[in-house]
């Protein structure tokens, strides 16, 4: 499950990326808050995720994976995102014309709980150590 998050948080920073550069930065600022989320928060998890995967696969040696903190940190940005999304996806409902728009809001609201998920096992094999 960690590799999907991983692979799913950075298919969500890319496309979000090439959103920001084709059609420019949002205009109201509560879009633009949401802009960033969605760009850092997928880059943060999948980073702390990676880590703590290398972390558990590297047992014996001392390794420098995640700590507590961070894991909880990246979780309460992963619940903001998660809510944020949510209201993004109510908020616009009537969606404009196009096979895009329904995948990217699946997409966006999905991998805020993948990443609380995996997560949540970083977390457990943390306290286990």
């Amino acid at each position: 499950m960690d590799l999907a998050a991983i692979v799913c948080n950075l298919v969500l920073t890319a496309t979000t990326g090439l959103i920001l550069l084709t059609e420019g930065i949002p205009g109201r600022f509560h879009y633009i808050l949401l802009s960033a989320l969605m760009f850092a928060v997928p880059l943060a998890s999948a980073i702390v995720v990676y880590r703590a995967r290398q972390a558990g696969q590297q047992r014996g040696a001392t390794s420098a994976g995640p700590t507590s903190t961070s894991i909880r940190r990246t979780a309460l940005l992963n619940v903001v995102l998660f809510v944020a999304a949510c209201w993004s996806a109510i908020a616009q409902y009537p969606y404009p014309e196009g096979n895009t728009v329904i995948p990217f809001a699946v997409l966006t609201v999905l991998v805020p709980v993948l990443n609380l998920l995996s997560l949540r096992g970083a977390g457990n094999s943390t306290t286990a150590r």
